[in-house]
């Protein structure tokens, strides 16, 4: 196996007993973004040392499972950061007015809570999105958590 990574022990730790599988998907959406394509290659490496070490083809079967999509994963989030960027490189050659930004916040706000409220299922990503406006806000020194009440 390759040298192991600063992950590796807490995917051991999740890959002893696979009931764990679901709380290590979610402990890899935790982990920051740029990070997670090396984490499930180090997943890859402890499968295909299994195999290696065991004979059994279900180790290989899943370390090819996920070679299958981590290129493919890691060029999404890397074209999300770069539209990222370019939007903010656009965004930031713009003259804004203080009081429309708060209006577009107020808006983005609650569209987000109601969006949280009303469909469950995307509840994770609509989190996700809920935490970046409020440490946008915090950021610019108008948050108030009365505001996101309903969600926190």
């Amino acid at each position: 196996m390759n040298k192991p990574s600063k992950y590796t022990e807490e995917l051991l730790h999740f890959l002893e007993d696979e009931e764990n599988y679901p709380e290590m998907i979610d402990w890899i959406e935790e982990q920051p973004e740029l990070d997670q394509p090396d984490i499930l290659r180090e997943m890859q490496a402890i499968f295909k040392n299994r195999y290696l070490k065991t004979g059994e083809k279900d180790w290989l079967d899943k370390a090819n499972f996920i070679a299958k999509g981590i290129d493919d994963f890691e060029d999404e989030i890397l074209d999300q950061k770069l539209d990222k960027a370019l939007f903010m490189m656009q965004f930031g050659k713009l003259e804004l007015e203080p009081e429309k930004v708060i209006l577009f916040l107020n808006k983005i706000r609650i569209d987000i809570i109601k969006a949280i409220l009303s469909n469950p299922e995307n509840i994770r990503e609509v989190k996700k999105l809920a935490k970046l406006a409020i440490k946008f806000e915090k950021q610019t020194g108008i948050y108030d958590p009365y505001n996101w009440i309903e969600i926190l």
